[in-house]
């Protein structure tokens, strides 16, 4: 449970968390919190005698979602965080030595970033029904859209994409027959939503889905021509790592962040216009160079970002924290 408002919605749920384990006398080792924006309340999980670890989500005060009071809060609490958990965890190696110039002691520091989708998963997409009949739902074909996964949200730009892509459209940049699907929401965020309908009023290529989870996800992400990621904040984003777990053709906004994710596995933009320029560039390219890119991705996801991985680094990190 917690209390669905913008500002309260996490800080209310680990806090309603915490008290439930101290009224049912529950006693635990360790405590992995999510969300810098909960350093708050780590003293009061130590208080309790659990040792506390926090995943801090890169540099959540940049989100421009956030007002001049909430962004200051949240600066704070990043030094909270440096000062009371036991171990910061940052799931990119930029977000790592952000917190390290912020004087958090170094050893207090380890880099565990998100895992990709598992060969289970997509065997699984398999199981429910043809992916044709799957994208008809939506007036969709194979290859014949780029896609957008996110939160619709100003700092993940999908505005920037919409644009760029109606704009590539009008001056006959790209097929005629393209679409655009945004699959995502947000609940907090109804007047930018709102313009985000105006600027694709009236063009039937921009598709949106709302909120699609599991095979219908990875249905959708597997038959795109390309994903495109606009995201200006944050460290590895989930997304971006399952996209290319799937080997999709990616298009990904130039950020330190996230080129220490795809590396050269994909192609990078800086503005609207250099977008505009991409979406063209990419639809005119050979298929065996577009390929070169995706197996890229696909192995980078693989080398890099396994759950298998990742899970025995959390094990181990548990581990070692519960010996000191």
């Amino acid at each position: 449970p917690s209390i669905p408002q913008k500002h309260l919605d996490t800080i209310s749920h680990t806090l309603l968390s915490l008290i439930w384990c101290a009224t049912q006398n529950i006693k635990l080792d360790i405590a992995l919190i999510c969300i810098v924006g909960n350093s708050p309340l780590l003293p009061f999980f130590k208080a309790l005698g659990m040792k506390t670890i926090i995943n801090v989500d890169g540099q959540d005060w940049r989100r421009e979602k956030w007002g001049k009071f909430a962004s200051a809060y949240l600066r704070a609490s990043e030094i909270l965080a440096s000062k009371f958990a036991d171990v910061i965890v940052a799931d990119a190696l930029e977000v790592k030595k952000y917190y390290e110039k912020l004087r958090t002691e170094k050893n207090k520091i380890v880099y565990i970033p998100y895992g990709g989708l598992e060969e289970e998963d997509i065997k699984r997409a398999d199981l429910w029904g043809d992916d044709s009949e799957f994208l008809k739902k939506f007036g969709l074909e194979k290859n014949k859209y780029f896609l957008f996964v996110g939160r619709l949200v100003p700092e993940n730009a999908p505005d920037k994409i919409i644009k760029a892509f109606i704009n590539a459209k009008n001056s006959n940049r790209i097929a005629n027959d393209m679409k655009l699907v945004i699959v995502g929401d947000a609940p907090y965020s109804s007047e930018y939503k709102k313009y985000l309908f105006e600027i694709s009023k009236g063009n039937t290529s921009v598709i949106f889905t709302g909120y699609i989870f599991s095979t219908g996800y990875i249905k959708l992400s597997r038959n795109a021509f390309s994903f495109i990621l606009c995201a200006t904040v944050g460290g590895t984003h989930p997304v971006l790592v399952e996209q290319m777990s799937l080997g999709n053709l990616i298009i990904c906004y130039d950020t330190p962040s996230n080129k220490e994710v795809l590396e050269d596995g994909g192609f990078y933009f800086s503005d609207e216009k250099e977008l505009e320029n991409l979406l063209e560039y990419i639809t005119s390219l050979p298929e065996n160079e577009r390929t070169k890119k995706q197996n890229k991705a696909k192995e980078l996801a693989k080398e890099k970002y396994s759950w298998d991985k990742i899970a025995k680094e959390y094990r181990n990190l548990f581990l070692s924290l519960s010996r000191k």
